[in-house]
């Protein structure tokens, strides 16, 4: 019984939350992406690629698990 409310739950959420974790949450604001290039000594667009495939990843990762 607890399972089949985890599953049907997931299913309601699962939308919104991958939606928010694409627009919003996982994307650093330009500021911090910039000093974070500038800490780190590598170009802006480095730090924008590998914000890209850890967002990839992430999602990913989310997409495949089921409870």
């Amino acid at each position: 019984m607890r399972q089949t409310i985890l599953r049907w739950s997931w299913r309601l959420i699962k939308p919104t939350l991958l939606r928010w974790l694409r627009e919003r949450a996982l994307k650093l604001p330009t500021q911090q992406r910039d000093a974070l290039a500038q800490r780190l000594g590598a170009p802006v667009q480095t730090v924008e690629q590998v914000e890209t495939t850890l967002r990839q990843l992430a999602l990913y990762q989310l997409e495949r698990w089921n409870p």
